[in-house]
């Protein structure tokens, strides 16, 4: 280790749970966001400086983001917490969290379908076609990761820096989780613990407000960041390993795997991909003299690498890379020890490493013959938002933030991602402790038990039946009430019903979120928007008095007013279609399919009215503001 860097080094995870769609800009086209199936240590070292900045501590933000010294950053990966993979095959080890990282280089499948994974640095067969592995793979190659992404189009408002025209975007879908592990450096142990408080107490106290990527707003880049381990919040490695021990014996070969992209300078002092390798062995060698470090082979790739400035409101240069996933070979004739293979991977290969790049692991090489191709897992929160980290060790200093996640079930039909807990205080905590009475404690069935899975049907039938007419009859209130609309914006209308339509939130949660927007709570609103939510007065003719859009859509948050609300909004008798015909007809509690009276619902389906009085509200509103933002945009609203 050089003189200059802190002796004592440790590493933070920490656990992100995307709550908003993220884009990440990573290449130079200024009208096309391809964002990687990775959050960048830069953009997260834009969200510690954000967060920062809004906590007035201007001393720390040049100590922790500027000089780079103390705090070095790190590209966040796809976390497997315990669950069922895409095939239906539960995960291999129900106990443990795995990340997958960049899949290395090597490895290929044999054929366009191939089921086994091959090293194709060992023997292969030349007739045969290989394929390479793509998809974010475990370190022990027992699981692949799928990151959900969606692409779309939009049409960009020409600006001093761009033309306009047609804007690309492919960002990735909210409800992932992934996990980081920042680089903490100091003097000694204290100063790394200290460091690790102070850095998990920041984003604690941010929490609700943090962003990443290129949009920088709550409607876009929104995510939930707490501790993976909050018993154990510093960790020796690099990265999450399987294994405890990490020693490669005498004579043995072990496989530097690159995590991030390599900005690698090469002899004449240009960008220099090919480089990595003589990079990766001067390392070896001044690092661990004693070592006998030699390449066997190795297999890198290049890819450029760019980002876009929002302080300079352009793209930046554009440089050649070695790209994730490279994979250098490496034999020893000493051996190495645990200790030896962390204090390697504590350093970096090429320049910007307070930006997370160049960092690396090492692995095991993979088998000689060919393995099963692993199944596909979906990086989505898990039943033990912990988990274990082998190799994590413990500290010996107490009061860490503990932001505990509590996975919580849906309701039957709603998307199947338990909610995450949140460490924030005040108006969150007041819905996350109300939700937990309201949704988890259901009202007693009358009459006979039906049972667990009866009742999961009977409510399903119910659901899937007043769904469509929830949606029609919220549409009609929406044309009754057109004349109402302004000064309202299609704009404002979509930003509220991005905020209903998280997949991480039940729907009480997505209300209180509403409720929080539309009152200024979360600061996701301009001033300019509040005081239009004030003026306007969205209420058609059957409501009593005229009500602000503010006040009507912050009534549903509250747990005791909600199915008070929902009387009031849902269809009325003698409506096409009848909200009491549509679920009388479903309902396994009336013989004959017709309701009890005009109007009139089941006892039973009473019951499952008041338990999914919150999903019904939301259901409601998400399909009057679609169609009282299509409204606007027809009769020529501008968003703002």
């Amino acid at each position: 280790m050089r003189p200059s860097e802190p002796p004592v080094s440790a590493y933070l995870p920490l656990r992100y749970v995307l709550t908003d769609t993220v884009a990440v800009r990573t290449r130079r086209d200024p009208l096309h966001v391809d964002t990687d199936p990775a959050l960048p240590g830069r953009a997260q070292r834009g969200m510690l400086a954000a967060a920062l900045q809004n906590a007035g501590r201007h001393d720390a933000l040049h100590t922790l983001v500027a000089r780079g010294d103390r705090l070095r950053f790190a590209p966040a990966h796809p976390r497997l917490e315990p669950g069922e993979t895409e095939d239906g095959t539960p995960h291999p080890d129900t106990g443990t969290v795995r990340v997958a990282h960049p899949a290395p280089a090597n490895l290929y499948t044999p054929g366009k379908d191939g089921t086994t994974l091959v090293d194709v640095f060992g023997p292969t067969d030349p007739s045969v076609p290989y394929k390479a592995v793509r998809d974010p793979l475990t370190p022990d190659r027992l699981l692949r990761a799928r990151v959900r992404t969606t692409a779309e189009r939009f049409l960009a408002r020409p600006g001093t820096q761009t033309p306009g025209g047609p804007f690309h975007t492919t960002a990735l879908d909210a409800g992932q989780v992934f996990e980081a592990r920042w680089h903490l450096r100091g003097p000694d142990e204290g100063a790394v613990e200290s460091l690790a408080h102070d850095v998990l107490d920041t984003l604690a106290r941010a929490d609700g407000t943090l962003t990443l990527g290129s949009g920088g707003t709550r409607a876009h880049g929104g995510v939930r960041v707490e501790p993976a381990d909050p018993a154990r919040p510093l960790s020796p490695d690099r990265a999450r390993c399987p294994w405890p021990d990490r020693s490669v014996p005498a004579g043995g070969t072990v496989d530097l795997l690159l995590l991030s992209p390599a900005l690698v300078v090469g002899a004449h002092g240009g960008p220099s991909p090919r480089s990595l390798v003589s990079e990766a062995v001067d390392l070896c060698r001044r690092t661990l003299p004693d070592a006998g470090v030699e390449p066997v082979t190795s297999h890198v790739e290049p890819e450029l690498v760019g980002a876009y400035h929002r302080g300079y409101h352009g793209p930046m240069a554009q440089r050649w890379a070695a790209a994730p996933g490279s994979v250098v070979r490496l034999c020893t004739r000493g051996g190495l020890s645990t200790s030896q293979v962390r204090a390697l991977e504590a350093h970096h290969l090429g320049e910007r490493a307070v930006d997370g790049y160049g960092q690396f692991m090492l692995l095991p090489p993979p088998p000689e013959e060919p393995a099963p191709l692993p199944p596909v897992a979906a990086p989505v929160a898990g039943a033990v938002p912990g988990g274990t980290d082998p190799s994590a060790g413990p500290t010996s200093r107490a009061g860490m933030p503990a932001a505990a996640a509590d996975a919580r079930t849906p309701d039957p039909g709603t998307t199947g991602i338990p909610v995450s807990g949140t460490c924030a205080t005040g108006v969150a905590a007041q819905a996350t402790a109300e939700e937990a009475t309201t949704v988890a404690t259901p009202a007693p069935e009358p009459g006979p038990d039906w049972g667990p899975a009866l009742r999961t049907l009977h409510d399903t039938l119910l659901w899937d039946a007043a769904r469509p007419v929830v949606h029609t009859h919220a549409r009609a209130c929406a044309r009754a009430c057109a004349h109402r609309l302004a000064p309202l914006t299609p704009g404002l209308l979509e930003h509220l019903r991005a905020t209903l339509t998280r997949p991480d939130r039940t729907p009480l949660s997505a209300l209180a979120d509403l409720a929080r927007t539309v009152s200024g709570a979360d600061r996701a609103l301009s001033a300019k928007a509040l005081r239009t939510l004030d003026r306007a007065r969205p209420t058609g003719e059957p409501r009593t008095g005229p009500v602000t859009a503010r006040a009507w859509l912050t009534l549903p948050s509250d747990p005791d007013g909600l199915f008070a609300w929902w009387a009031d909004h849902r269809p009325r008798p003698g409506n096409d279609p009848d909200y009491a015909a549509a679920l009388a007809a479903v309902d396994l509690d009336l013989a004959d399919g017709h309701p009890p009276g005009p109007g009139e619902l089941s006892a039973r389906a009473r019951a499952w009215e008041h338990r999914a009085a919150a999903r019904l509200c939301r259901a409601h509103l998400l399909a009057w503001l679609t169609e009282a933002a299509r409204l606007l945009r027809a009769r020529g609203g501008v968003r703002p």
